[in-house]
């Protein structure tokens, strides 16, 4: 820690100089294993203003609420539209969602694990989500191989040299028109592999300007990209 600046450090033998990541409310340090603590405060400090306007950045947006564990009365957000859980059980066996008027009804059997059974829920209705925007474009002949969930702390979403799309399953809480931006990111790159002036402006013909949803993903979306589940 610095005079004005706290941070978490790590060594690592893979770093072959200090590297620095801003997350939500915290700084953290990579360093090449017997970096001198006053090596690693002279680089937080060169970088103290750069660090603390980064910091404001993320704290001027209300993170989306995601619970560690769901509860009932916990609130859930499902494609950023905050519902309240309410939980009863059911003796027909099955699992039953419904959400209506700001309530998340989960119909459960006894005994049933509510953290568990809610994302699972969650899950299904983002992959369903997801394999109707992959049909809706159809039409653009992007067909992926596969659609997979990801539970990854770095990425959004990715796209194999097979074909296979994965999604991050924790995208199930942004707005239905950030997940749309990024399903059709990873459809175009089944015929663009790289970030190149004919993918993006690909991207832009499909969704005109993205540029909204890029800055959700940086914002809010970093939030969700640290949470662990």
């Amino acid at each position: 820690m610095t005079a004005g600046m706290t941070y978490r450090l790590r060594y690592s033998r893979r770093a072959k100089r200090l590297r620095l990541q801003v997350v939500p409310g915290e700084v953290l340090v990579t360093a090449p294993p017997g970096t001198s603590l006053s090596i690693i405060d002279e680089f937080i400090r060169n970088r103290e203003k750069w660090l603390k306007d980064k910091l404001a950045y993320f704290a001027s947006v209300a993170p989306p609420l995601i619970p560690s564990d769901y509860t009932d009365g916990s609130e859930v957000s499902v494609f950023g539209v905050k519902a309240v859980l309410q939980l009863s059980e059911t003796a027909s066996g099955i699992e039953e969602f419904i959400q209506r008027n700001g309530v998340l009804y989960a119909c459960l059997p006894g005994g049933s694990n509510l953290t568990s059974a809610v994302r699972r829920w969650l899950d299904k209705r983002l992959l369903c989500n997801v394999r109707e925007i992959v049909e809706e474009y159809s039409r653009l002949k992007l067909i992926p191989s596969r659609i997979r969930l990801s539970n990854a702390h770095t990425r959004w979403g990715s796209c194999s040299p097979r074909g296979v799309i994965m999604i991050n399953r924790r995208l199930v809480h942004a707005p239905l028109r950030v997940v749309e931006y990024v399903v059709i990111h990873e459809l175009v790159h089944l015929r663009h592999r790289n970030h190149s002036k004919k993918f993006w402006k690909a991207v832009e013909d499909i969704l005109g300007d993205v540029k909204p949803y890029k800055q959700w993903l940086r914002l809010q979306g970093a939030y969700l990209l640290h949470q662990t589940r």
